[in-house]
């Protein structure tokens, strides 16, 4: 699951090296960093809405967030509307996100982690429908960068293992372009058993034999299965 929910602004309408067409919405801040871009798809679904907007027009969009497969070294998301988008008489303060998927720390997580005290850096592997446009296919799967401030981190670092599944709602941050997933107060759940798997009872990272290969945005990282 990588469902989102929010109120943005149009930006531009653009299209990728490979001909895909989009248009760039910012959703508002929270706190510190800066406006999210997120590119929104023109499917049949939006683009007779899409295509009559004009810059800086309000919208209440909604859908599936992925990333472009097709282009190494394109970081951008694309969101794959799931509801008509509406265009708002004046701004809505909306930036919810839902992703489920297995935990996972990766190299820069375990760097970020090191001096932190109040903060746990992590991120979710989750699976999704399958988009030919972004060259995904179900058997892909989609990194998000995620972080949990105090009673959060906390029970997270204590509980989480790799693999273990889990479901956080919380909202979109970017800084420098960089765009992670902050988890809400309260608002994440643990699945499966409570209890760390031997092998991986001292190290987040130890490798599965069975664990095969993914490339997520360049990287060769190994599969969490979801």
């Amino acid at each position: 699951m990588n469902t989102l929910k929010a109120g943005a602004t149009y930006v531009e309408s653009g299209s990728t090296d490979h001909g895909i067409r989009y248009v760039e919405v910012a959703i508002p801040a929270i706190g510190k960093g800066e406006d999210v871009k997120i590119r929104v798809l023109q499917t049949k679904l939006v683009e007779e809405v899409l295509s009559s907007c004009t810059k800086g027009a309000n919208l209440l969009i909604a859908g599936r967030l992925y990333m472009n497969r097709a282009v190494q070294g394109d970081w951008n998301y694309y969101l794959i509307p799931t509801k008509k988008i509406q265009v708002l008489p004046c701004p809505i303060q909306l930036n919810d996100i839902t992703i489920a998927g297995g935990y996972w720390l990766s190299d820069n997580d375990i760097k970020s982690n090191q001096n932190a005290q109040e903060r746990h850096n992590f991120s979710l592997l989750t699976s999704a429908p399958q988009q030919p446009l972004l060259s995904h296919t179900r058997e892909d799967a989609i990194k998000f960068s995620i972080t949990a401030w105090k009673y959060d981190a906390d029970r997270i670092l204590k509980q989480a293992y790799k693999g273990r599944q889990m479901l956080v709602e919380g909202y979109l941050r970017s800084y420098n372009g960089y765009v992670s997933v902050t988890v809400s107060s309260g608002l994440h759940t643990m699945f499966g058993s409570k209890e760390k798997k031997k092998e991986n009872e001292n190290d987040n990272n130890v490798k599965p034999a069975n664990a095969t290969e993914v490339v997520i945005q360049g990287e060769t990282k190994e599969e969490i299965h979801i």
